[in-house]
């Protein structure tokens, strides 16, 4: 229906899917692919006929999550703090990442992530915001932000899974899989990759048929007092805090910082060593604490 050069939009019936395509960077998201999404949620939202949003990754990941290449990523990645940017050039970024993922959460229509390979960072977090999110059991969840001396930037797992399970993930930069995410409630299953399709068709037919009683008009309204329960509980606030602490943690002053406490400079091993080596040395120090999961389309 609507193919851009970062994501393709389709229709059937009353499903509209979603499909990051940047497969030869794992879907790794960048401005141009933030703004595609965010266009496609747009389109579909004027399509009254649209029930259910599949959103799904082409290639071999749902997403890597931001790209970390610094090429087109003013939206998605805090600039380098040692070029000494304004601290509200940081905080501007930060506020419209909260209010383009606070839109997908507050979607109108039901939205199910389809989950297989890698679902990190930002693309987590894109997951986190669907209503559902159906995975490979060997999906990979996780926030490599943390490893970079990032505070987490999304409340939302502390609503999916819990305090205590959200802390231990979020404070250790720890990666799960998928039959892990299923265990704890970060999804809503988890089966072998080979079924995944099938299981993400059922539930979408599912939700056309049987999933409201009421009809659509139902889905909506629980939709919107779901929503509502959120934020008795807090939901904006806690977001906009953690939102707050994300861009604190990405000033990094030079003398007070992680980085000068011996911490890993990201940005330095990345322009010294490339991109590959950036990332690799960013993990390493965790493997013997928590060996990362391995899909087997990674």
């Amino acid at each position: 229906m609507s193919r851009s050069k970062n994501v393709v939009l389709t229709k059937d019936g009353m499903i509209a899917t979603i499909a990051l395509n940047r497969p030869d960077k794992l879907n790794a998201i960048n401005d141009a692919l933030l703004e595609e999404l965010m266009q496609a949620f747009r389109q579909i939202e004027s399509m009254p006929e649209i029930k259910v949003v599949l959103v799904k990754g082409n290639g071999r990941s749902f997403s890597v999550g931001q790209d970390l290449s610094g090429v087109g990523t003013s939206e998605v990645m805090p600039p380098n703090p040692y070029t000494k940017p304004y601290e509200s050039e940081i905080f501007e970024m930060a506020r419209r990442r909260f209010h383009r993922l606070r839109s997908i959460l507050d979607f109108p229509r039901f939205t199910i992530a389809q989950v297989h390979g890698y679902c990190l960072g930002l693309g987590c977090e894109l997951a986190l915001c669907c209503q559902a999110i159906i995975a490979a059991e060997d999906a990979v969840f996780g926030d490599p932000s943390i490893r970079m001396g990032f505070a987490p930037a999304n409340a939302l797992w502390t609503w999916r899974v819990g305090l205590k399970k959200a802390t231990e993930l979020l404070l250790t930069g720890q990666y799960i899989d998928g039959r892990e995410a299923e265990r704890i409630g970060l999804v809503m299953s988890a089966v072998p990759l080979s079924e995944l399709e099938k299981k993400v068709q059922l539930e979408v037919q599912s939700q056309l048929q049987l999933g409201s009683i009421g009809g659509f008009d139902m889905q909506v309204t629980w939709g919107q007092f779901h929503q509502a329960a959120f934020e008795t509980a807090g939901l904006s606030a806690a977001w906009r805090l953690s939102t707050n602490l994300y861009s604190l943690s990405a000033i990094q002053r030079p003398g007070r910082s992680f980085i000068d406490r011996d911490g890993f400079n990201f940005y330095k091993i990345r322009e010294e060593k490339g991109l590959k080596a950036a990332i690799k040395e960013r993990d390493k120090p965790y493997e013997p604490y928590f060996p990362t999961p391995r899909p087997k389309t990674g």
